[in-house]
């Protein structure tokens, strides 16, 4: 009997996955924590908890009136108990939550990298530094950062305009903050923090909204390592985007 009980927990635990995946996916949130890249394995992944949930509940279900052989070598309650709560306690957060970013407690102990990003296909480096005013995009936020990182000393006095949300560590001044955006890989837990520092009258911006600010560049320092500052010129504030997380395939350059 308890290893019939067992087999049908077993299957509803891996139906339950399944459907956690499909949830997280039909509601936009799936992005949240892995890649895009990633989402067709995870898909992958949902199909064939469904399937092996069936057979396991299928399993059980003509296995019942077979000997129970391996009654003996059964596991405790609580070594059961614990295990099957490895399965439960994921599931059950995926269906009960609603915010899958991260909080600014945890990336303020994370910092912003200070290694320089580099995207893995070519592009015409300086293209970005040659303007007056430099745009931020999406689409161009590590080529930009990169082309700021190697050519610190021709970007004094040049505009930059970007989107990002307020950070701020124990070090900054009430005149500092930065101004950054979140970069996923694989899944959450490789996710990196870029930015800028931001210099000027920040302190009525509150960390983890989201602002698009204009400003002047400069040469400044992180940590030591010298990297582009923006002197604030105007921000205003927006809503979160819905998509949250850069994606873009980088390289870290050491």
């Amino acid at each position: 009997m308890k290893r019939f009980f067992n087999q049908r927990l077993e299957g509803l635990l891996l139906l339950g996955l399944g459907l956690m995946i499909f949830k997280l996916y039909v509601s936009g949130h799936l992005t949240k924590l892995i890649a895009p890249k990633m989402v067709p394995y995870a898909l992958a992944a949902l199909f064939a908890f469904l399937v092996i949930s069936l057979l396991r509940m299928k399993k059980q279900k003509h296995g019942v009136h077979h000997c129970d052989c391996e009654s003996d070598g059964e596991s405790s309650p609580s070594t059961l108990v614990l295990k099957y709560s490895l399965f439960f306690i994921p599931i059950l957060l995926g269906f009960i939550l609603t915010d899958f970013t991260l909080s600014g407690e945890v990336l303020a102990k994370r910092g912003m990298a200070n290694q320089q990003p580099q995207k893995v296909s070519s592009y015409d480096k300086g293209k970005h530094t040659n303007g007056e005013k430099i745009t931020v995009t999406d689409d161009n936020y590590f080529e930009v950062l990169d082309d700021l990182l190697n050519n610190l000393d021709t970007i004094e006095g040049k505009e930059i305009e970007l989107t990002g949300f307020i950070y701020r560590e124990d070090t900054f001044t009430e005149k500092q903050m930065a101004i950054s955006r979140l970069s996923m890989s694989c899944c959450v837990v490789d996710a990196t923090l870029y930015g800028y520092m931001v210099n000027g009258n920040v302190d009525g911006m509150k960390t983890n909204d989201w602002y698009t600010i204009t400003g002047t560049l400069k040469k400044g320092s992180y940590k030591g390592e010298a990297v582009p500052v923006i002197d604030l010129k105007k921000s205003k504030k927006i809503k979160a985007p819905e998509e949250a997380y850069l994606y873009e395939n980088v390289q870290i350059i050491q």
